[in-house]
This record gives structure tokens, sequence and C-alpha cells, in this order.
């Protein structure tokens, strides 16, 4: 089983190839609005999911078993990550951590809270007219983010 940063790399490749297959597929362009919908909310899950197992990994890996276990289960309630989530997150275990994603991700970072406010949006049953290149470049965005904190919470993983 993959951990930390290992994971976040699994599920983002896995999401590079769903792109590419969508892409790919010939689809009319009622099909490719409705899959960019589709793809909104596999990314946000992405997102939400990546940060948790990244600070879980780093928990488990920087305390004892029982605390490892207590924060994994503490942090499987996070949900709806966007900006203010994760640098509440971020700055728990390190304040500077925070303000060394600012300096570099600073653009970047917009993309979590526009997924989750789409993804939130088509959950409710709101009409929104999303591309499929629009949601490929939150993807884009939201997985430069991943990888730096990546680098802050699973140091010494190699990328992929």
């Amino acid at each position: 089983m993959l951990r930390g940063r290992a994971e976040v790399i699994r599920r983002r490749q896995k999401l590079e190839a769903l792109f590419d297959s969508i892409r790919d597929g010939g689809l009319s362009p009622e099909l490719t609005a409705h899959y960019a919908r589709y793809m909104c909310v596999l990314v946000s899950g992405y997102a939400e999911q990546s940060v948790v197992e990244l600070a879980s990994h780093y928990c488990g890996k920087a305390a004892s078993p029982r605390v490892g276990r207590y924060a994994a289960r503490q942090l499987d309630r996070l949900a709806n990550v966007n900006v203010e989530r994760l640098k509440q997150l971020v700055v728990a275990f390190d304040p500077q951590w925070w303000e060394e994603l600012l300096g570099t991700q600073t653009d970047a970072l917009e993309a979590f809270d526009s997924v989750v406010a789409l993804r939130n949006a088509i959950a409710h049953g709101e009409e929104r007219d999303v591309t499929l290149g629009r949601v490929r470049d939150y993807f884009r965005d939201i997985s430069r983010v991943l990888l730096a904190l990546g680098e802050l919470l699973d140091p010494g993983t190699t990328e992929n």
C-alpha cells in the first residue's frame, strides 16, 4: 500500500489518464460538458484526500502509533478543502510552511477555492457551465500545491 506522496502521485496519475481518455474519446460537446462536471467532483476529492493522506502520513511518521492513529482519525473529518481550511491545517503544523506555500503557490492556491465552490454547486443541482479545460487547469494547479505540500510533509519521496 502506497503512503504519503507516493499515494498522491498514484491518484494524480489516475486522474491524468482519465482526463486524457475523455479528451481523446471523440465525445460530443454536450457529453464532454457532463464529463467536465464529473471531473470537477473527482478533482475536488483528489485535493481533499491527498491533503488528508499527506498530513496523516506525516503524523504517523512523527508521532507514536497511538497519536498517529488519533491524528489520522481527526484528519478523516476534513472536508471541502479550500484555501482557508488548507491554511488552518498547514499553520497547525508550522506557520512558516504556510508562508512558504504562499510564496511559491499563491496563484495555484486559488484553484482549491474554485474547485470546491464548483463541486458544491454541481452537487446541489445548480447548472454550471464548466469546460474540461478549466477543470484540468484547476487539477494542474492543485497538483502543484500538493507537490509543494508533499515536499514539506513527506520529504525524501521522489516525484514520478
